[in-house]
């Protein structure tokens, strides 16, 4: 399980969608795995009030992500993890929120299933776990792109 995701940042237009389909409540912990430069991070504290966890291997956007996380006045809120979200619990997560390959999460689906509680939410945009059933899927069309593409939405 060496591979690495590519850095694809989810578009920004996007993001509000996917935490509003997940809802996301104050009170809850949302990771995001591979959080990049921190904006599905920065939206999740910022406009839904929820603590937050951001796993991403990259030094570079996890110093950039944890400057922004300081500058907005967040850092109470927000923890930014330099790590192999492969090796990180998930136990404490409420809802995931990522934006991850059908084949990553192909490969993180059973670590899903033993360490999310029930009730934990899995939203992902673009793309679906394989074999798994959504419990809803909407079509989205980003800013600036041509065709809609999906968000999915698992419970646990």
């Amino acid at each position: 399980m060496n591979y690495t995701e590519p850095y694809i940042p989810t578009p920004g237009d996007i993001i509000p969608k996917m935490l509003t389909l997940a809802s996301v409540n104050p009170d809850e912990t949302v990771f995001d795995l591979g959080s990049g430069d921190g904006r599905i991070v920065i939206a999740a504290a910022k406009d839904f009030h929820a603590r937050v966890v951001g796993v991403e291997v990259r030094r570079r956007l996890v110093i950039e992500c944890r400057r922004r996380v300081k500058e907005m006045g967040l850092s109470h809120q927000i923890r930014i993890w330099c790590r192999n979200f492969k090796k990180v619990s998930l136990r404490e997560a409420d809802v995931l929120a990522m934006y991850l390959s059908s084949y990553t999460l192909n490969l993180m689906a059973p670590k899903f299933m033993k360490e999310l509680r029930a009730g934990a939410r899995i939203v992902n945009f673009d793309y679906s776990i394989p074999g798994w059933r959504p419990e809803r899927e909407i079509e989205v069309t980003p800013a600036g792109w041509r065709k809609p593409h999906p968000i999915f939405l698992y419970v646990m």
